[in-house]
């Protein structure tokens, strides 16, 4: 069969049914240890609230024009200090994407860095000191698949075609790129050499990445992907998901103090309350080194959704503990990461200063009420306690913190029905309002995390204006699916602060609106295939969580 499209239907969909079975007794062993039993991942942190950012789960991300991120089957890598998210578009994987962000929260799409006319992901991109070059390592035209090497003078690109190559004579599946501590490259790759997905290996790349140099080990491992490397105290992890098509699966590693071997056998990746990786196929581990100890990040495609239980979203990052040397993978939807140090924390609740505070709003759809956005929940039930608006895009939701407050930070948590033009505003008095945050490219089912120059206020409120558009489309089928939607990014930037103090009739009056700054240029983008998208059908606006905190 030639048609690479076609194949790649046949191997995720039919596939993955006998690899459910090959794959039943190894992933029968995820019985976790009790959470008694874990160790704290790295030494308490002195670190200052306003050392941290807050990583958000269950909830897309999106990027300055309010577009949802697509890095699908990518990586995250550092550069000169800058944070770039390497990833493909999952409409055909033709485009590779490239966003880059200096806190994790707020990021910029730089456009396609690479265009190809075949299946191409898994994508990876290392830094090559000796040649200046940036490399990228993808899995190249279709499941069985090339090893593809490309360049670029930039982390942005554009990323050039270098080679395609077998390797050890044989088209390969999923891979990943790692460099050691002394500047070596390796690949691990599934290798189709005596059938799908039947060996998977390491091979050492040449001095400057471009040409297979050495097979490190070679194993037989039937029915698990997603290969994926990172070191800890000197011990190698080689870690996989299991065949499962679009469906989320367990994940299982090995280790080795030297990737030549041996390596142990594998064992179950323990993740207390899932035993499908939190609802994700792993994609990578990103370690955050620092001086008080380096944290080790867990990330997940989430390529299929439980809505019912609120696991939404394309992507998780969830810190990786240890009991020992075994990695142990809880679930935070919210938690608290210090780039500086290499630390993290649990997001604590009660720092915000909005719990249990009277909240007003101009309407409600008599169900859920707008004192839910600061009733306590957690991500186990956090989908059912809510405030749905009545019908309109003139809406606006009020906190009431009893007495005037310093504040500098804001996180709104959005249901489906979202405001696309909103402003966060503070007040004394309920009268005269200061305008602390605005913006014109909300998104639907994601979070606002603002900060802001540190004011005193009694009183906060959302004041929106405009629906956010309900994107439908992408594998999978409804909001998102496989790969969620694509979409053409506006010709606007995604937030526009602000200082600006309005005089209103009370907090229902709507804030003055201003033009939207123009969007920095992307020479090298190349626009996707625009989705689909819809106006709310049911209320005008929902928002689970109204939270203000004083960093």
């Amino acid at each position: 069969m030639k048609n690479p499209f076609l194949q790649r239907l046949l191997y995720r969909f039919l596939f993955p049914t006998v690899a459910l079975l090959l794959s039943h007794t190894a992933d029968a062993q995820v019985a976790a240890p009790s959470p008694a039993t874990q160790s704290p991942p790295t030494a308490p942190s002195t670190a200052s609230n306003a050392d941290f950012v807050t990583i958000h789960n269950d909830f897309y991300w999106v990027d300055q024009n309010g577009q949802r991120i697509l890095t699908r089957s990518g990586c995250l890598r550092q550069f000169n200090g800058i944070f770039y998210w390497y990833g493909g578009n999952p409409r055909g994987f033709f485009d590779q994407y490239v966003y880059k962000s200096t806190d994790l929260i707020h990021w910029t799409n730089l456009g396609v860095c690479m265009h190809q006319d075949v299946d191409a992901n898994r994508i990876d991109v290392l830094y090559n000191d000796k040649t200046k070059k940036y490399v990228m390592f993808m899995k190249y035209n279709g499941n069985g698949a090339f090893l593809g090497i490309a360049t670029a003078d930039k982390p942005e690109g554009p990323f050039t075609l270098q080679s395609q190559t077998l390797v050890d004579n044989a088209r390969m599946g999923d891979m990943s790129a790692y460099e050691d501590d002394d500047g070596k490259a390796y690949i691990a790759y599934v290798s189709w050499a005596v059938g799908t997905n039947a060996q998977h290996g390491i091979y050492r790349m040449s001095d400057d990445y471009l040409t297979l140099d050495k097979r490190m080990f070679l194993w037989d491992i039937r029915s698990r992907e997603a290969p994926h490397i990172f070191k800890r105290n000197g011990l190698y992890y080689y870690g996989t998901s299991r065949t499962a098509g679009i469906q989320s699966s367990g994940t299982s590693y090995y280790t080795a103090t030297d990737l030549a071997g041996p390596w142990t056998p594998a064992k179950p990746l323990s993740t207390p309350g899932s035993n499908n990786s939190w609802d994700s196929q792993v994609d990578f581990v990103y370690p955050f080194p620092g001086p008080q100890g380096t944290l080790y990040m867990f990330d997940g495609d989430r390529w299929t959704k439980n809505l019912p239980t609120g696991r939404n979203g394309d992507y998780i990052w969830l810190p990786t503990e240890f009991d020992g040397n075994d990695p142990i993978v809880n679930y935070y939807q919210d938690w608290d990461l210090d780039l500086k140090d290499g630390t993290w924390r649990k997001f604590d609740p009660a720092r915000n200063l909005a719990a249990g505070k009277t909240v007003t709003a101009s309407s409600d759809d008599g169900t859920n009420l707008a004192r839910n956005v600061t009733a306590p929940k957690d991500y186990q039930d956090y989908i059912n306690i809510h405030w749905d608006s009545a019908p309109g895009d003139q809406q606006w939701i009020m906190v009431d913190l009893g007495a005037p407050t310093d504040i500098n930070r804001v996180i709104l948590k959005w249901n489906t029905n979202a405001a696309k033009t909103f402003k966060i505003q503070t007040s004394t008095d309920a009268i005269a309002w200061s305008d602390v945050f605005s913006t014109t490219q909300g998104g639907s089912y994601t979070v606002t995390d603002e900060k802001f120059k540190t004011t005193s206020a009694r009183y906060v409120r959302v004041n929106a204006t405009e629906r956010a558009p309900v994107p439908f489309g992408g594998r999978g089928g409804r909001r998102g699916g496989r790969g969620g939607p694509a979409g053409t990014p506006p010709a606007a930037t995604a937030t526009a602060a602000t200082t600006a103090s309005t005089t209103v009739a009370g907090p229902a009056a709507a804030a003055s609106s201003g033009a939207a700054p123009t969007a920095p240029t992307t020479p090298t983008a190349t626009a996707p295939v625009a989705a689909t998208a819809t106006p709310p059908a049911q209320s005008a606006y929902s928002l689970f969580d109204f939270m203000v905190l004083k960093d």
